[in-house]
């Protein structure tokens, strides 16, 4: 059967949210005064990352992460400054980048003639609404689903519940196919909801957590070939 929706991440995937994270800091620590070097750049990173996970797994709540990431990061390393301007700032320049992923855009508005697609991210409304509208891709999207709208958060079931839900039964779970980078985030939450996925892993990292995606690509434009791979062996 052919799919009838596409459930899209965008951080990873279509959006380069590395890019963007690196530019806000840079830029947000720049604002405050303070050196912001590739050392403390990495670090945060790497900070940000584990909270992300830590609140997919339900243990804290999106505030937290808000709280979290910047104190943490001028605790290890010493700096007197405040952490809650700082992380204004840094909201701010995110909601800024819009880099994109190598041929996305391309990818996209072919995908856009063929499906409806919904972009499914967790992250701050805001932010991840203003990078689609300056990345120029909010346009291919029929809708979008955010964690701090939905209440909900990858991989948790009730996300895609909601997102269901508000589809009001036009499209169900076995009529879509969830495309991300993620495997922790994106890939289990489509098991959980029983969704087929496509895992992007475009740097060809050993999967070595059990979580097995239905397909996996290196590259976005194998996306629209997978498709039509599948519907020509339905056909």
């Amino acid at each position: 059967m052919r799919y009838k929706a596409l459930f899209l991440d965008m951080d990873g995937t279509f959006l380069d949210f590395h890019a963007s994270e690196r530019e806000a800091f840079f830029r947000a620590l720049g604002e405050a005064g303070i050196e912001a070097t590739q050392e403390r750049y990495l670090r945060y990173s790497a900070i940000n990352d584990g909270l992300w996970k830590t609140f997919e797994k339900g243990e804290i709540g999106r505030d937290d992460i808000r709280r979290r990431r910047f104190f943490k990061l001028f605790a290890e390393f010493g700096i007197e400054a405040d952490g809650v301007a700082v992380e204004k700032e840094y909201e701010r320049f995110l909601g800024e980048g819009h880099a994109l992923m190598p041929h996305a855009r391309q990818v996209l508005k072919l995908l856009a003639l063929r499906y409806p697609l919904y972009a499914v991210t967790n992250g701050f409304a805001q932010v991840q609404q203003n990078r689609l509208k300056l990345a120029g891709i909010g346009r291919y999207m029929t809708d979008s689903f955010v964690s701090e709208e939905i209440g909900w958060q990858k991989p948790q079931k009730e996300f895609f519940d909601v997102c269901f839900s508000r589809l009001s039964g036009k499209v169900m779970p076995r009529d879509v196919l969830l495309v991300g980078d993620s495997l922790t985030s994106d890939i289990l939450g489509a098991k959980n909801a029983g969704i087929d996925s496509c895992w992007f892993n475009p740097s060809g990292v050993r999967n070595e957590t059990g979580i097995q995606p239905d397909y996996e690509i290196r590259s976005l434009p194998e996306l629209p070939a997978l498709l039509d791979e599948r519907e020509g062996q339905e056909g």
